[in-house]
């Protein structure tokens, strides 16, 4: 299977490019936590509920946490929950240039991470699709422990993509649900520490196969295994035109 007919499988199987035209926007909920956001100043849980846009890179927190706000690749607008005024943070990425892996947050800095974060787990797999600068290729499929064959589709991006990191890998069971997504972070200035980001327990919104829980795993060689942030209980919602 050639990697285009691969990514057109997996398309496919949540719908097809014509039905994803249709759809407007996502109206996520879940739970966000994890110990790397106490790590950086910011601890959760956080109780989330967003829009995605699926017509532009744009993500509208209608609650996260105590705040509320948006993100963009060029702006982060952030404030307390019941107040309308809202500090703007243009060009937020830049922010991350000074930073360290021992660096504390500020929420703006985490808007930014979760903002690029949810809207590429959401908008998957169509802007692979839609977006002809991301380099897609089918990789050997990986064999697990019980003989179960996953199928394995890397992506580059192209530079100043918001994203993790640039080159990434997405594994799909035989059904084409989305396993298993692995990365590094370049924010985290972790020393491009691997991240193997597991999907569990799918479900269906219209004709989009999810997963409902998502948790990332980080292995540090000699010092520990650990699970630095996790999406639980996760509702989606189709809007359409």
């Amino acid at each position: 299977m050639s990697s285009n007919n691969l990514l057109q499988s997996i398309v496919d199987a949540n719908g097809g490019l014509e039905y994803w035209k249709s759809v407007q926007s996502l109206s996520v909920s879940f739970e966000f936590l994890g110990p790397a956001l106490e790590s950086k100043g910011i601890p959760g849980p956080y109780k989330v509920e967003i829009t995605v846009d699926t017509k532009s890179q744009k993500v509208v927190f209608k609650r996260f946490g105590d705040f509320h706000g948006s993100w963009s690749p060029t702006r982060t607008e952030v404030g307390p929950i019941g107040q309308d005024t809202l500090e703007v943070r243009e060009n937020p990425k830049a922010a991350f240039v000074t930073h360290t892996a021992e660096s504390q947050w500020d929420i703006h800095n985490l808007f930014w991470f979760v903002g690029y974060a949810f809207w590429n787990y959401f908008n998957f797999p169509f802007y692979l699709e839609q977006n002809p600068e991301i380099q897609i290729r089918e990789l050997e499929p990986l064999v697990r422990e019980n003989g179960e064959k996953w199928l394995v589709l890397e992506a580059i991006f192209p530079d100043g993509y918001p994203t993790h990191t640039k080159t990434q890998y997405f594994d799909f069971d035989d059904q084409y649900r989305l396993r298993r997504m692995r990365y590094s972070v370049d924010v985290f200035k972790n020393n491009d520490l691997p991240a193997w980001h597991n999907c569990f327990n799918h479900a269906v919104a219209g004709k989009i196969n999810y997963p409902t829980l998502r948790v990332v795993n980080i292995s540090v060689p000699g010092v520990s295994f650990f699970s630095p942030f996790m999406l639980r209980d996760v509702k989606l919602d189709v809007n359409q035109e």
